[in-house]
């Protein structure tokens, strides 16, 4: 996704928005990896949970830390940190977002869920052009969150969960474990 057009952008903002459910507002989980501060659509969550012991699947792509049982459904757990390149971290107040990928339901290691919050469309600003690497193919758009967090002066990195995953990926989600 790196080297978009603005018109290609401006699409993937407008389909962000339309997942969102109401195009004039963006209802947003947010939370943290490292210092930044990352948003996915609140309608493509599932629940939050606390972190608990994830097995470990062999052969695995390196961001797939493993499975997790929730109440008989095993779910394959994603490190978003490995995802991004980050390196790997788990503390008192890591988090599993139970989150839906088109038809998928995935888990998401995140370091802390922090808020939810309302933002309309007209904050919402594509990434700038000179955002590379991995994270970039998966920013649906930002925001100056300046004054809605608990924390101030921060800019919100919205993440296009439709587009966390290849479709190689995704494939590999559904085969048997």
């Amino acid at each position: 996704m790196t080297g978009l057009t603005k018109i290609q952008k401006k699409r993937a903002l407008q389909e962000t928005a339309q997942t969102a459910g109401d195009s004039a507002d963006f209802h947003l989980v947010c939370f943290r990896l490292g210092a930044e501060v990352y948003g996915l659509n609140i309608m493509q969550i599932k629940e939050i949970i606390r972190h608990q012991k994830i097995t470990p699947v062999p052969k695995a792509p390196c961001f797939i830390a493993g499975v997790i049982n929730l109440r008989g459904m095993v779910i394959p757990v994603m490190d978003l940190r490995k995802r991004f390149e980050l390196p790997a971290d788990v503390n008192p107040r890591t988090m599993i977002i139970i989150a839906q990928i088109e038809r998928r339901i995935v888990g998401l290691v995140v370091d802390d869920v922090t808020d939810i919050i309302t933002l309309p469309a007209a904050v919402i600003l594509p990434p700038p052009g000179m955002v590379k690497g991995i994270e970039a193919e998966y920013l649906g758009g930002m925001a100056d969150i300046k004054g809605r967090t608990k924390r101030d002066g921060e800019l919100l990195f919205i993440i296009a969960l439709d587009r966390l995953l290849t479709a190689e990926e995704k494939g590999s989600l559904d085969a048997p474990l």
